[in-house]
């Protein structure tokens, strides 16, 4: 009963969807049946055709999401530790948070082509303006009592970013990569979309060209499935490792 109550409204979706994809009303090309966007799903997947794409598009996205946290992370502890940082790179971010990125797909396509690297590259630029902004937000907030206190305990200055400033930005990391990590995906996948070069955009698109519309829902369906299946496993990790600080701080108590 409590499963069911978490996805009736899901389930209720899918009975309507079904129901006027049925009934004859709504044309076939514009909204298949669920049952046959399944089996097409399903087809897919047994000939070898959707999982080598669902990977090629995580490994863009992870890819760049990975380089945006690493650059993110150490950019916004150095603008919130560092004056000369923040006044230099205050403004690109301000000018980065802006701009949307998709509408530099051509450009990225132009410099470096539409193989892998360009789609890396601009998922990494897409993110790494909310990491940054995040981590800086973590780092800043620390009070300057805890500081204070790690010092007058002997912690040494090397020291202090891992002791006190990291555990503390820590909740702020995992909520600018909870930002970042869909928008890394959508990138990703719109890139794919324009460009081509394989991926689940690419399948979706050619879909759309040939009207072929259960395997466009099929490839539109993996994609949410997977940015479901990540958003979930980051929660799981977002809890273990702040789980892990908490007690880990508590014991230093």
């Amino acid at each position: 009963m409590k499963l069911l109550g978490k996805t009736y409204s899901v389930l209720l979706v899918i009975g309507l969807w079904e129901s006027a994809a049925r009934s004859g009303f709504v044309p076939f090309f514009f909204l298949p049946p669920l049952s046959v966007i399944a089996m097409t799903f399903a087809t897919q997947i047994t000939d070898g055709v959707l999982v080598p794409q669902t990977l090629l598009t995580l490994f863009r996205a992870f890819g760049g999401f990975a380089v945006a946290v690493v650059v993110g992370v150490i950019l916004g502890i150095a603008m919130a530790r560092f004056k000369a940082v923040h006044w230099f790179f205050d403004p690109l971010i301000a000018l980065g948070m802006s701009v949307p990125t998709l509408t530099l797909v051509p450009a990225f396509m132009l410099w470096f082509g539409i193989e892998n690297a360009s789609k890396i590259l601009l998922v990494a630029v897409s993110c790494v303006c909310p990491m940054t902004v995040s981590t800086y937000n973590g780092a800043r907030g620390v009070h300057p009592f805890l500081i204070w206190s790690a010092r007058a305990m002997g912690t040494a200055e090397r020291k202090l970013l891992w002791k006190v400033i990291m555990p503390a930005a820590t909740p702020y990391i995992f909520n600018g990569m909870q930002v970042a990590l869909p928008i890394s995906l959508i990138v990703a996948f719109v890139f794919e979309m324009v460009a081509g070069g394989g991926g689940l955009g690419f399948l979706e698109i050619m879909a759309a060209r040939f009207f072929n519309s259960p395997d466009l829902f099929a490839a539109l369906f993996a994609i949410l499935i997977v940015g479901f299946a990540v958003d979930r496993i980051l929660r799981k990790i977002r809890a273990g490792v702040l789980g892990w600080l908490e007690r880990d701080h508590g014991e230093g108590v």
